[in-house]
């Protein structure tokens, strides 16, 4: 008997767990919405320091893309400066952190170095 009403009380209470479970709404508040907006567009704008990892023409930059794509799991950026193209790789928000991903780098990518925010 009661365990008949023990899996009868846990069935009733699984079946509006499921039921009524799925109906969650959250309501967020303009000024929240507005503050991501905000702390969005910043971070774009914020300067970050890089690890450039190759530097020259244009067919060979676009593989050397490809291999540490595919080799480290940094985002890879091609940069233009006259007259050659760069690879440079990471988004970091200090130099430490810059030069603790270069100490891995640096063994695939030996002339790899830091690009400073400019």
């Amino acid at each position: 008997m009661k365990k008949t009403r023990f899996v009868a009380i846990f069935g009733l209470l699984l079946w509006g767990h499921i039921a009524f479970g799925q109906q969650l709404k959250i309501n967020q508040s303009q000024q929240i919405k507005d503050l991501m907006e905000v702390k969005k567009e910043f971070s774009q704008q914020e300067k970050t320091y890089q690890i450039q990892i190759y530097n020259g023409m244009i067919s060979e930059a676009n593989e050397e893309i490809k291999r540490a794509s595919g080799r480290f799991s940094y985002p890879c950026f091609l940069a233009f400066e006259t007259p050659n193209y760069k690879v440079r790789m990471g988004l970091f928000r200090t130099r430490l952190e810059a030069e603790k991903a270069l100490t891995k780098v640096k063994a695939a990518y030996p002339a790899a170095f830091v690009i400073a925010p400019y």
